[in-house]
């Protein structure tokens, strides 16, 4: 029905993205989607959108290789060299702004290019033009606790996170280790 579910985090993700488009159309997209029969679509947090980057992707410079993407469930778009992009003009955009700017004072957003694997600030303006930026929007819905920080000390040197239900060490033991120690 063109959605994927992730049994993992409990979102559920647009497989398709429409074309590029500005931050606000994006999120009258989202406020407007009744994909899947769903109609509480949103644009995801940088956290939710991390979750589906795939470590085992390759880096080509400028040109697409390996995706940081699940290709067997998304449809993940490269740049259009016909009119001038370069391949990993692919960025797909969150709902998490830059709490300042960047640049040369632009607003910022932050963004995962599944072509490359960075994860960085896309400028919402065109810095020569000031025309809107447009950057590819994934939608997702469903569990929106998903990356939202809810720690508690269990008194016995752990954390407890009770969103992701991991237990993390509270402190190392202050020793230098190589990565096979």
């Amino acid at each position: 029905d063109g959605t994927i579910t992730d049994h993992v985090t409990n979102l559920m993700w647009q497989q398709t993205m429409n074309e590029k488009m500005t931050y606000e159309a994006a999120a009258l997209y989202a406020n407007e989607s009744k994909l899947g029969g769903y109609s509480d679509w949103r644009i995801p947090t940088i956290k939710e959108l991390f979750s589906l980057i795939i470590y085992t992707g390759e880096s080509g410079g400028e040109v697409a290789k390996k995706l940081y993407i699940d290709t067997k469930y998304f449809d993940q778009p490269i740049g259009d060299t016909s009119i001038g992009e370069r391949e990993i003009d692919a960025q797909t955009w969150s709902s998490t702004k830059y709490v300042s700017t960047t640049m040369k004072g632009d607003a910022t957003v932050f963004g995962v290019n599944f072509i490359d694997g960075r994860i960085k600030g896309y400028a919402l303006i065109k810095p020569k033009t000031k025309a809107d930026n447009k950057g590819y929007f994934r939608l997702v819905r469903g569990n929106e606790d998903y990356g939202k920080n809810n720690f508690v000390d269990n008194g016995d040197g752990t954390i407890s996170d009770l969103a992701t239900g991991l237990m993390w060490q509270l402190a190392d033991d202050g020793e230098t280790r190589d990565w096979q120690d």
